[in-house]
């Protein structure tokens, strides 16, 4: 989303979300069961919500809790969703259930991922998969963890083991238009994978005509033995935790029956 250069002005950024979302006025107003007018009122600025509007209309534009809080500093309340340290002990617990969720998905790989697409845990089938690659992205420090996009990019990551490369980068960089949490986290992923080489100038813009295949199979060839996977994304929703919902769990199921066999081999 393009937030306004007045980011903090309410009207202006209510509107950014807005258009984000392909919503008219009267769309929205509908939603939040207020008359289109209102809305037309707090996006000029004619008129100020109240804490309970914020929420609602947070909450009817599908808005990270993080930019929530923005909205909610525009509107001149202070923040309603925490941002507090991944170390704190409730966060600890969240990452004990994740961890959890992913062991009950062996033998398929699942990886805990955060806002900045930094490899948090993963499940026992996960590290196999991730021991070709190992050497140059290496598990060995959890305060500098490897990054996703760098495992997927780099030449010397995954990429090398994909048989359909070029569908898979396209795909993916669509993707992370779509699932970035602000266009900060955008910007930066994009300038991350940059430096990669053989990435057509054509890919990066986001393309709204770009139909994003809603299962799309991975293709790779492992120490002599074709894969094929499809993944799923489910973030994890605290409502009161900005880096609670910012942790999201990528966990891929293998799309034939020889992948199948291989995975329940290799862990078994």
């Amino acid at each position: 989303m393009n937030i306004p250069t007045h980011a903090l002005e309410f009207g202006p950024l209510l509107r950014s979300w807005r258009t984000e979302r392909r919503l008219s006025q009267a769309d929205l107003a509908h939603a939040i069961a207020t008359p289109p007018r209102h809305v037309s009122f707090l996006e000029t600025g004619r008129a100020n919500p109240s804490r309970e509007m914020v929420s609602r209309l947070s909450a009817a534009l599908e808005i990270p809790l993080r930019q929530r809080n923005l909205l909610f500093k525009a509107a001149g309340f202070a923040d309603l969703y925490g941002d507090r340290d991944i170390s704190d002990h409730e966060m600890r617990m969240l990452q004990k259930a994740v961890l959890k969720m992913m062991t009950a998905h062996d033998p398929y790989p699942a990886f805990a991922i955060d806002r900045h697409w930094n490899l948090r845990d993963m499940n026992a089938s996960g590290r196999k998969m991730w021991a070709p690659i190992a050497e140059a992205f290496s598990l060995d420090d959890p305060k500098h963890p490897p990054n996703m996009l760098d495992a997927t990019f780099s030449p010397d990551g995954f990429r090398r083991f994909m048989v359909n490369w070029e569908d898979y980068a396209r795909q993916s960089i669509q993707r992370i238009h779509r699932e970035a949490l602000s266009p900060a986290d955008l910007h930066a992923a994009l300038h991350r994978i940059s430096i990669y080489p053989d990435l057509p100038e054509d890919w990066w813009a986001l393309d709204v005509s770009y139909a994003l295949d809603p299962v799309f199979t991975v293709r790779m060839e492992i120490a002599g033995r074709a894969l094929s996977f499809f993944s799923v994304m489910a973030s994890i929703t605290v409502p009161t935790a900005t880096l609670a919902q910012e942790l999201r769990v990528e966990t891929m199921f293998p799309s034939d029956e020889a992948t199948e066999n291989v995975l329940q081999m290799m862990v078994g």
